[in-house]
């Protein structure tokens, strides 16, 4: 073996001081590994609560598609219908299905997003600002990524069943699959108990001057962006990716989202949008709040996952991933941002994704 040949040697070479991994198959977690350059006993909490940022996308959409499932709406459905502020120009085009494959035009985020987070905004501002953004393009002509769309996702799905978007996950997604550590969004009244629980992210530059509003800030993390607010561990997570590959079952059995929804999730759904430039259909393709593998990208999942894996990155420094081909899922979660931390992990990726686990932590 290398010197480089385990998970918590990669991450220690990177100076990463927070990293947890959890590995498995539709059966369960195989191996999991907690490390970094702190002693592990070090750690927050055992079963350490990260601020997992866009892979929020994934879950969101998930009960999204599982609601159309349920005839709450039809994903051709135009955002008019659901929405004030979409009923003029090319606003009138945009459908739900171009939210969750991020090809509304839609910016990915406000042009005032530093200011409305100063003000400690609501979601509902970010909704009525993001209606008031002209599409950079005719919706369904081009993919570009756009948080924004997650949070118009969201006030849909709260406005279909009249509850909050944090509720719904709560009681038709974390409870059926025991994600007991999972949040979108702290709740108010254990805001002091469970803040202090939480690894802290290391801040990215434009967070540097932002006590009030960033990444660690009570604010944020009791907000529930639905594009990047969600808390949760690795097990966690490794339950939501089971449920997907069983598919769509919890550990008792009971489905928790149809199967039909699990595979058009998960499967390319930009090649069927005739408009999209053939880039953009074939080789940088978007399942409905996933992204699938891009091999030749240099934010590919892993060089040893077929172009049909699907997933998604976070910018506070996490990943997660499933291979039906193996029927394997990784969750890798750390607290150094994206773009310092993005090396070491796919490093771990790789290593995950084309070894067997023995001896690997």
């Amino acid at each position: 073996m290398t010197a480089l040949g385990t998970i918590n040697d990669i991450f220690r070479q990177h100076s990463i001081q927070y990293a947890d991994v959890c590995v498995g198959d539709e059966h369960g977690c195989i191996l999991e590994c907690t490390s970094g350059t702190v002693d592990p006993l070090e750690s927050v909490t055992a079963n350490r609560r990260y601020l997992i940022a866009s892979l929020t996308k994934s879950v969101v959409a998930t009960m999204f598609v599982q609601l159309a499932a349920e005839g709450h709406f039809y994903l051709n459905e135009p955002v008019r219908s659901f929405l004030p502020g979409f009923h003029r120009g090319t606003h009138r085009t945009i459908t739900l299905r171009h939210l969750l494959t991020h090809s509304s035009g839609l910016p990915d985020m406000l042009p005032n997003n530093n200011e409305l987070r100063a003000s400690h905004a609501g979601l509902e501002e970010f909704v009525a600002g993001t209606a008031g953004q002209e599409p950079a393009f005719a919706p369904g002509t081009a993919t570009s990524y756009c948080s924004m769309g997650f949070g118009l996702l969201a006030a849909i799905m709260e406005k279909q069943l009249n509850q909050p978007c944090s509720e719904i996950l709560r009681s038709r997604l974390f409870e059926p699959l025991k994600m007991d550590e999972s949040w979108l969004g702290l709740p108010e009244a254990k805001l002091s108990e469970l803040m202090p629980t939480i690894v802290p992210c290391e801040l990215p530059e434009w967070q540097a001057n932002a006590a009030e509003w960033n990444w660690n800030s009570a604010y944020w993390r009791k907000l529930g962006a639905p594009w990047g607010g969600m808390i949760s561990t690795c097990k966690d997570l490794g339950r939501f990716l089971m449920c997907l590959l069983q598919p769509g079952m919890n550990a008792e059995g009971t489905f928790v989202i149809e199967p039909a929804v699990t595979r058009a999730s998960t499967q390319n759904q930009t090649v069927r949008m005739s408009n999209l430039p053939e880039t953009d259909r074939k080789k940088r393709p978007w399942g409905f709040g996933w992204r699938l593998n891009w091999p030749d990208h240099s934010g590919c999942f892993s060089d040893f996952l077929a172009p049909s894996a699907f997933g998604h990155w976070g910018a506070t420094g996490t990943l997660m991933w499933v291979d039906r081909k193996s029927s394997r899922w990784c969750v890798i979660l750390t607290n150094q941002p994206f773009e310092r931390s993005q090396t070491a992990i796919q490093r771990v990726s790789n290593l995950v994704a084309a070894t067997a686990f023995r001896d690997r932590c």
